[in-house]
Protein backbone atom coordinates (compact mmCIF):
# COMPACT_ATOMS: atom_id res chain seq x y z
CA UNK A 1 0.00 0.00 0.00
CA UNK A 2 1.31 3.58 -1.13
CA UNK A 3 1.73 5.88 2.29
CA UNK A 4 2.50 9.13 0.35
CA UNK A 5 -0.85 10.21 0.32
CA UNK A 6 -1.13 13.96 0.88
CA UNK A 7 -5.30 13.73 0.93
CA UNK A 8 -8.04 11.60 1.61
CA UNK A 9 -11.49 11.27 0.21
CA UNK A 10 -13.79 9.22 3.05
CA UNK A 11 -16.77 8.44 1.21
CA UNK A 12 -20.01 6.79 3.95
CA UNK A 13 -22.69 5.78 2.73
CA UNK A 14 -25.81 3.18 2.94
CA UNK A 15 -27.80 1.52 0.16
CA UNK A 16 -31.30 0.41 -0.68
CA UNK A 17 -31.45 -3.25 1.47
CA UNK A 18 -33.10 -4.95 -1.75
CA UNK A 19 -29.21 -3.54 -3.17
CA UNK A 20 -27.11 -4.87 -0.60
CA UNK A 21 -25.68 -7.67 -2.94
CA UNK A 22 -25.38 -6.30 -5.53
CA UNK A 23 -24.23 -3.29 -4.48
CA UNK A 24 -21.04 -4.98 -2.94
CA UNK A 25 -20.07 -7.34 -6.24
CA UNK A 26 -20.76 -3.26 -8.02
CA UNK A 27 -18.76 -1.77 -5.43
CA UNK A 28 -16.20 -4.09 -4.87
CA UNK A 29 -15.73 -5.60 -8.32
CA UNK A 30 -16.13 -2.38 -10.51
CA UNK A 31 -16.96 0.73 -8.82
CA UNK A 32 -13.69 1.13 -6.61
CA UNK A 33 -11.24 -0.62 -9.10
CA UNK A 34 -12.63 2.12 -11.41
CA UNK A 35 -11.24 5.19 -9.17
CA UNK A 36 -7.94 3.02 -8.59
CA UNK A 37 -6.78 3.37 -12.34
CA UNK A 38 -7.23 7.40 -11.47
CA UNK A 39 -3.75 9.04 -12.03
CA UNK A 40 -3.37 10.29 -7.88
CA UNK A 41 -5.53 7.75 -6.77
CA UNK A 42 -3.15 6.26 -4.81
CA UNK A 43 -4.94 3.04 -2.76
CA UNK A 44 -8.25 2.27 -1.65
CA UNK A 45 -9.76 0.26 1.48
CA UNK A 46 -13.92 -0.67 1.63
CA UNK A 47 -15.32 -1.32 5.13
CA UNK A 48 -18.36 -2.12 6.76
CA UNK A 49 -20.41 -2.87 9.71
CA UNK A 50 -22.10 -5.90 10.36
CA UNK A 51 -24.52 -6.13 13.22
CA UNK A 52 -26.46 -3.26 14.58
CA UNK A 53 -25.90 -0.03 12.46
CA UNK A 54 -25.29 2.98 14.14
CA UNK A 55 -24.33 5.68 11.40
CA UNK A 56 -23.92 4.58 7.78
CA UNK A 57 -23.40 1.22 6.91
CA UNK A 58 -20.24 1.41 4.72
CA UNK A 59 -17.21 3.52 4.32
CA UNK A 60 -14.99 3.67 1.53
CA UNK A 61 -11.12 5.12 2.06
CA UNK A 62 -9.48 6.72 -0.65
CA UNK A 63 -5.55 7.56 -0.49
CA UNK A 64 -4.45 10.57 -2.70
CA UNK A 65 -1.66 12.31 -4.75
CA UNK A 66 -3.15 15.39 -3.40
CA UNK A 67 -6.81 16.95 -3.76
CA UNK A 68 -6.20 18.49 -7.13
CA UNK A 69 -7.55 15.08 -8.44
CA UNK A 70 -10.60 14.93 -7.74
CA UNK A 71 -10.37 18.03 -10.35
CA UNK A 72 -8.92 16.33 -12.49
CA UNK A 73 -10.68 15.30 -16.22
CA UNK A 74 -10.09 11.74 -15.45
CA UNK A 75 -12.09 11.40 -12.34
CA UNK A 76 -14.54 13.69 -13.51
CA UNK A 77 -14.81 11.53 -16.21
CA UNK A 78 -15.58 9.05 -14.08
CA UNK A 79 -18.66 11.34 -12.69
CA UNK A 80 -19.74 12.26 -15.91
CA UNK A 81 -20.00 8.92 -18.16
CA UNK A 82 -20.73 6.28 -15.52
CA UNK A 83 -21.19 2.86 -16.27
CA UNK A 84 -23.96 1.34 -16.71
CA UNK A 85 -23.73 -0.37 -13.56
CA UNK A 86 -22.78 2.61 -11.72
CA UNK A 87 -25.71 4.32 -13.11
CA UNK A 88 -28.37 2.09 -12.10
CA UNK A 89 -26.54 2.05 -8.72
CA UNK A 90 -26.52 5.77 -7.61
CA UNK A 91 -30.59 5.78 -6.96
CA UNK A 92 -30.11 3.01 -4.20
CA UNK A 93 -27.68 4.53 -2.59
CA UNK A 94 -28.66 6.90 0.83
CA UNK A 95 -27.20 8.65 3.38
CA UNK A 96 -24.11 9.88 1.52
CA UNK A 97 -21.05 12.08 3.13
CA UNK A 98 -18.21 12.75 1.20
CA UNK A 99 -15.14 14.16 2.81
CA UNK A 100 -12.30 15.33 1.16
CA UNK A 101 -9.32 15.84 3.81
CA UNK A 102 -5.96 17.14 4.03
CA UNK A 103 -4.14 13.60 5.22
CA UNK A 104 -1.98 14.58 8.27
CA UNK A 105 -1.10 10.71 9.23
CA UNK A 106 -1.83 7.98 7.50
CA UNK A 107 -0.70 3.99 8.90
CA UNK A 108 -2.93 2.03 7.48
CA UNK A 109 -1.92 -1.38 5.59
CA UNK A 110 -3.06 -4.35 3.82
CA UNK A 111 -3.14 -6.13 7.28
CA UNK A 112 -5.63 -3.77 8.90
CA UNK A 113 -8.37 -5.68 9.31
CA UNK A 114 -10.84 -3.44 11.40
CA UNK A 115 -10.86 0.52 12.05
CA UNK A 116 -12.65 2.40 14.99
CA UNK A 117 -13.95 5.44 13.02
CA UNK A 118 -14.80 8.92 14.48
CA UNK A 119 -15.25 12.05 13.25
CA UNK A 120 -14.48 15.57 15.47
CA UNK A 121 -15.05 19.16 15.63
CA UNK A 122 -11.54 19.80 17.84
CA UNK A 123 -8.20 18.86 16.76
CA UNK A 124 -7.68 15.32 18.39
CA UNK A 125 -5.00 14.05 20.04
CA UNK A 126 -2.95 11.79 17.61
CA UNK A 127 -1.52 8.85 20.10
CA UNK A 128 -2.45 6.02 18.32
CA UNK A 129 -4.31 6.72 15.40
CA UNK A 130 -3.87 5.11 12.28
CA UNK A 131 -5.34 8.17 9.88
CA UNK A 132 -5.66 11.00 10.52
CA UNK A 133 -7.14 13.60 7.91
CA UNK A 134 -8.85 17.07 8.36
CA UNK A 135 -11.46 18.18 6.39
CA UNK A 136 -11.45 20.42 3.47
CA UNK A 137 -14.49 22.42 3.72
CA UNK A 138 -14.44 24.16 -0.21
CA UNK A 139 -14.86 20.05 -1.62
CA UNK A 140 -17.27 20.27 -4.21
CA UNK A 141 -20.49 17.73 -3.86
CA UNK A 142 -21.04 15.07 -5.98
CA UNK A 143 -23.11 16.66 -9.09
CA UNK A 144 -25.34 13.19 -9.32
CA UNK A 145 -26.91 13.03 -5.87
CA UNK A 146 -30.69 13.87 -5.71
CA UNK A 147 -32.78 15.25 -3.08
CA UNK A 148 -32.71 13.44 0.38
CA UNK A 149 -29.79 11.40 -0.79
CA UNK A 150 -26.59 13.07 1.49
CA UNK A 151 -26.30 13.18 4.94
CA UNK A 152 -24.82 15.86 7.08
CA UNK A 153 -21.31 14.09 9.23
CA UNK A 154 -20.38 16.80 11.59
CA UNK A 155 -16.41 17.61 12.35
CA UNK A 156 -13.56 18.86 11.16
CA UNK A 157 -11.69 16.05 11.68
CA UNK A 158 -11.65 12.09 10.65
CA UNK A 159 -9.51 9.39 13.34
CA UNK A 160 -9.25 5.68 12.27
CA UNK A 161 -7.76 3.89 15.43
CA UNK A 162 -6.80 -0.22 14.86
CA UNK A 163 -9.82 -1.96 16.01
CA UNK A 164 -8.26 -5.40 15.14
CA UNK A 165 -7.99 -7.71 18.09
CA UNK A 166 -10.82 -6.18 20.06
CA UNK A 167 -13.76 -7.85 20.73
CA UNK A 168 -16.81 -6.93 18.22
CA UNK A 169 -19.37 -7.21 20.27
CA UNK A 170 -17.20 -4.91 22.96
CA UNK A 171 -18.32 -1.63 24.38
CA UNK A 172 -16.69 1.54 21.40
CA UNK A 173 -15.60 4.80 22.75
CA UNK A 174 -17.76 7.53 22.78
CA UNK A 175 -18.48 8.80 19.15
CA UNK A 176 -16.84 5.82 17.28
CA UNK A 177 -18.12 3.01 14.76
CA UNK A 178 -16.44 -0.33 13.93
CA UNK A 179 -16.04 -0.94 10.79
CA UNK A 180 -14.36 -3.99 9.30
CA UNK A 181 -12.34 -4.30 6.10
CA UNK A 182 -13.63 -6.04 2.82
CA UNK A 183 -12.61 -6.39 -0.40
CA UNK A 184 -11.72 -4.19 -2.73
CA UNK A 185 -10.72 -5.25 -6.12
CA UNK A 186 -7.31 -3.20 -6.18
Amino acid sequence: MNNSAAALLAFWNDVDPTRDAAYNDWHGGEHVPQRCRVPGVLWAQRYGQAGCVTTARYLTLYGLRDARVLGEDAYLALLREPTPASRAMRPALRNLSRWVCRLHQCHLSEATDALLVSTSIEAPSVADVLVLSERLQDASPLPWTTQGQERERVGHWLLCRAADGMDPTGALPTGAVRYERLPAGC
